[in-house]
């Protein structure tokens, strides 16, 4: 990922429980009496054996009401005392006509109701419903190593002459993608090339997505040119050192699904040095939390030259063209 030269503006480099009301008790109410008086005896006057049947049968009806009213009254303190209607415990009895039904500890107080389980633990959360990753989806992140190399950048140096449609430099050439563009002078982006011609497109707000090719070169006063194993290593990590790559990705900066062995193009001997590298958070990147980093140091016939590119994942067609110039890559 880089900057564009001469890019002004700001930098962005890229979720009730149902309850029914508690019935009420229910006991039977208390019966009102018949009035009883002198209409109770037709209101004649008796004779012999017959003068106290009015107010003895008064009194049986008077003393069958109160019997009436005592037996009320010990059902419904009963019925409050013994728990009635409602339990003991404030819960509603089952209803005489239905049968009851045995309730399971485990039916008490689940969380899909609302309730909080009967010990008091928080209910337990299964990492896959909420899409978390787990170990075996993520490759765990590693730091990256220093570079152990000078990263001495070069200017000038031999031009390659473009054409339509490829990106050409140092020997190699790659196809240019729809929607990229070539010649927009990006100059010494990468240490130790020369000749290096890239094909840009866009992130976000001033920072873009380039891959390209040239040739390799290092200072004889550095050892010369170490073999395509330690050129490709030394061309990737010189991009994550801190002095270059620490507002991006951090020190030091995190690598996952790094790849680092031997390969052919075209025939020729060849090494990649790969990986996903975690973009920091003082990068303030909206689009996307990591940028693939492709290196390939190829012995071609006419010296060691080079593919340095990139995409920023979760720009699907980004990564997918990055693909397609590794699959085109050639030697001229």
């Amino acid at each position: 990922m880089d900057e564009h030269q001469g890019e002004t503006g700001p930098r962005l480099p890229d979720f009730s429980a149902p309850g029914g009301g508690r019935r009420g008790p229910t006991g039977p109410g208390s019966p009102s009496p018949d009035p009883v008086g002198p209409e109770a005896s037709g209101g004649a006057e008796s004779s012999g054996g017959s003068g106290g049947r009015g107010p003895l049968l008064a009194l049986l009806l008077g003393g069958g009401c109160l019997v009436v009213i005592i037996a009320v009254i010990a059902l419904v303190l009963s019925q409050i005392v013994l728990g009635g209607p409602e339990g003991p415990d404030g819960r509603p009895a089952p209803d005489a006509t239905e049968p009851a039904t045995e309730q399971s500890p485990s039916d008490e107080g689940s969380p899909s109701d609302g309730a909080s389980p009967s010990d008091g633990a928080p209910p337990s959360e299964d990492p896959a419903s909420e899409g978390a990753p787990t170990p075996a989806d993520q490759d765990p992140a590693t730091e990256a190593e220093a570079s152990g190399t000078a990263c001495t950048t070069h200017e000038g140096g031999a031009v390659t002459e473009q054409v339509p449609g490829a990106v050409r430099g140092g020997g190699l050439e790659v196809p240019q993608p729809e929607g990229w563009e070539v010649g927009t002078g990006w100059g010494a982006q990468n240490p130790y090339l020369t000749d290096q011609h890239y094909a840009d497109q866009p992130v976000e707000a001033g920072w873009y997505a380039l891959a390209g090719v040239g040739a390799v070169e290092f200072p004889e006063d550095e050892g010369g040119y170490p073999g395509a194993e330690e050129a490709a290593r030394a061309i990737f990590r010189c991009a994550l050192e801190p002095a270059q790559g620490e507002e991006i990705y951090g020190d030091p900066a995190m690598l996952r699904n790094l790849r680092d062995e031997a390969t052919a193009i075209d025939g020729h001997d060849a090494w990649i040095v790969s990986a996903d590298v975690e973009v920091s958070d003082l990068a303030l990147l909206h689009s996307t939390d990591a940028w693939r980093r492709v290196v390939i140091v190829v012995d071609t016939p006419d010296g060691p030259a080079a593919f340095v590119g990139g995409a920023a994942l979760g720009h699907d067609q980004q990564v997918a063209d990055l693909e397609t110039m590794l699959d085109g890559l050639s030697v001229l």
